[in-house]
């Protein structure tokens, strides 16, 4: 599976966990204009924003992402979302807690692998 992760917060972890079950990983960790034009090339199969840090820029950016009529179809994840924000993201993507998107990376490998 192709997975494009946007994550402001300078760390490797949520793309670490990514790559672990042999996912395709891009990833933006600087400039959100970058990540729209990216994601717009490389076509994830799904894409994980870091919630934790910088929220409202990486929302801002999924939203641009989601409202592009090529990349409109592919599911956006929300990782380390308090719940005040459930709201804002549901329009745009699932919120999801890191064991959740870790399953769902384990899950979409296996299938990947039969």
């Amino acid at each position: 599976m192709k997975v494009f992760v946007i994550d402001f917060s300078g760390d490797s972890a949520l793309i670490d966990l990514c790559k672990r079950y042999g996912h395709e990983v891009a990833f933006e960790q600087c400039d959100g204009a970058e990540a729209y034009r990216q994601t717009r090339s490389f076509m994830p199969d799904c894409i994980v924003v870091n919630y934790a840090h910088k929220p409202s820029h990486g929302r801002i950016t999924a939203k641009k992402i989601h409202q592009r009529k090529s990349t409109a179809h592919i599911p956006i994840y929300f990782v380390g979302i308090g719940e005040v924000d459930y709201d804002k993201v549901r329009a745009i993507g699932v919120p999801l807690t890191l064991h959740q998107l870790e399953k769902l990376l384990r899950d979409k490998q296996l299938h990947h692998d039969q």
